[in-house]
């Protein structure tokens, strides 16, 4: 169990140093300055690995849940089809742009984004609780809540760098210094 929080630690830490640095690089565009209040731009190369977080973050919690009996295996499959809508919802409000010169997206922040967090640390922090906990649909409705930001993340990235992807052109009216 040690090992296992040590290899999680890892992963997440490496993915901050990447994130970071990607976040910086976006920053430091100059269309970042005239952006409207409450968008930011990030980096595509940003978005393809925020599943990978998803998973580590709760993959060993989820793993432990599915393989208590079949029931688990179904919630946590339900979790992640239920995640799915919502991951395209918010790619659908959350995207405004891409920059091919700066291969970035422009995002719009959103509450959903901080509500997912909180979720994940409410989650994380009441491991141990609910694994004293004998009650069959407290631990099915754990499976399912847990399984939902993985598919949640992966909607949601995979359907920004489709996005970005299809967008050919820039158009001129997007402030783009010439």
């Amino acid at each position: 169990m040690q090992s296992e929080y040590s290899v999680q630690l890892v992963l997440t830490l490496l993915f901050l140093v990447v994130a970071f640095s990607l976040v910086r690089k976006g920053r430091s565009d100059p269309l970042a300055a005239t952006l409207p209040p409450r968008q930011r731009i990030r980096p595509v190369l940003l978005e393809i690995p925020d599943p990978l977080l998803a998973i580590v973050v709760v993959g060993p919690l989820l793993a432990h849940e599915l393989n208590v009996n079949a029931w688990h295996i179904l919630a946590g499959l339900v979790g992640m089809v239920a995640g799915v809508p919502i991951g395209l919802l918010r790619s659908r409000v959350q995207y405004v742009r891409a920059v091919k010169r700066s291969k970035s997206v422009v995002l719009v922040r959103s509450r959903a984004e901080y509500a997912l967090i909180l979720l994940l640390v409410i989650l994380r922090s009441s491991e141990n609780s609910i694994r004293l906990n004998h009650s069959t649909i407290v631990t099915l409705l754990y499976a399912l809540l847990l399984a939902l930001p993985i598919g949640e993340s992966c909607a949601r990235s995979f359907t920004m760098v489709k996005k970005y992807r299809n967008e050919t052109v820039e158009s001129p009216s997007m402030g783009l210094p010439e």
